[in-house]
């Protein structure tokens, strides 16, 4: 196990230097730089190429990479170019509001996922397995931005029961925080539910089908503790893994839900940098979401791998 461990750690850290390294070129292709969204209606060329000397943008890509990755390493990602604020303390304060809202669409998604998923297995190729089939099927084909717009559309502007934008910190007040993230956490979390629904049906479906299932019923042990106590632990194991993938793209989704309903996260951060083509502040919150991604599918293969021994490597 403890090889196993190491392993994923040691391709943890390979797969981050990729993503500093895909995340600082890419950004480098888009056309035109902070210094032409600023200052190229009033400046003349000169003047410019005088400022992108004064920021560093004018060094050679590798010097720049380096000297990033040099201040990232200390957990400095700069300032950005366009407000000066230090980007350390804007990502501190935006990525509790997107972990808060990410959390909030995966705990909807594992409970409605893994209940409807039980209960399409518990009546497989009935009325019911197929209306859930069809639920799961639209959850997986219903694009964020159009599903978030209809829930704004119905609960906030017909109903009126949930607020459409904004967000209330959540020590400031958690029941008030909690509902204004209710829509963009269903908006956001509906393709995991449908996934891990999915998964849990296949998964119950091919438990039900071994040995010692047919065995404990033979026993006389009732339909709700075969479900329960013997179908549904070994189930899960397949579930645990997507539910760990599924979460990791949470945070990535959440730049368009975030923008959508005016939700102050990591995500709509990343949006205003791109608009803006504030280099630092893009690099950083493109670094923190990708890297978080990853984190959490490594410690998900880790989990399986304690839950299952089969997967490890001793």
């Amino acid at each position: 196990m403890t090889r196993y461990i190491i392993q994923k750690l040691f391709s943890l850290v390979l797969v981050l230097l990729g993503i500093s390294i895909v995340v600082f070129t890419m950004i480098r292709l888009v056309p035109g730089d902070v210094v032409d969204f600023l200052y190229g209606l009033y400046m003349g060329s000169e003047r410019m190429n005088e400022i992108r000397a004064l920021w560093g943008l004018d060094r050679p890509l590798v010097v720049q990479y380096l000297d990033w990755m040099g201040r990232v390493l200390q957990l400095d990602f700069g300032r950005s170019l366009v407000s000066g604020r230090a980007i350390s303390e804007e990502i501190l304060t935006r990525l509790p509001v997107t972990l808060h809202l990410s959390f909030m669409a995966a705990v909807w998604s594992v409970v409605f996922g893994i209940t409807l998923g039980v209960i399409a297995s518990r009546f497989p190729n009935g009325k019911i397995d197929g209306m859930v089939t069809t639920i799961g099927m639209l959850g997986l084909a219903t694009p964020h931005f159009w599903l978030a717009t209809l829930l704004v559309l119905v609960f906030a502007v017909y109903l009126g029961i949930l607020p459409s934008i904004g967000y209330i910190p959540l020590l400031e007040d958690p029941i008030e925080s909690t509902r204004s993230l209710v829509l963009p956490a269903v908006a956001l979390g509906t393709t995991m539910a449908a996934a891990v629904m999915r998964m849990t049906r296949s998964a119950m479906l091919e438990v039900l089908s071994h040995d010692y299932i047919r065995t404990a019923r033979a026993k006389g042990v009732a339909e709700r503790g075969v479900f329960s106590r013997h179908a549904l632990k070994n189930a899960l194991i397949p579930v645990l893994t997507l539910i760990g993938t599924e979460t990791g793209k949470l945070l990535g989704g959440s730049l368009i839900i975030e923008q959508i309903f005016a939700v102050p996260g990591i995500g709509q951060h990343a949006v205003e940098a791109v608009l803006s083509r504030d280099y630092p502040v893009l690099q950083a919150t493109m670094l923190v979401i990708a890297s978080s991604y990853v984190i959490i599918n490594t410690l998900a293969d880790i989990g399986y791998g304690v839950v299952d021994p089969r997967v490890r490597y001793d």
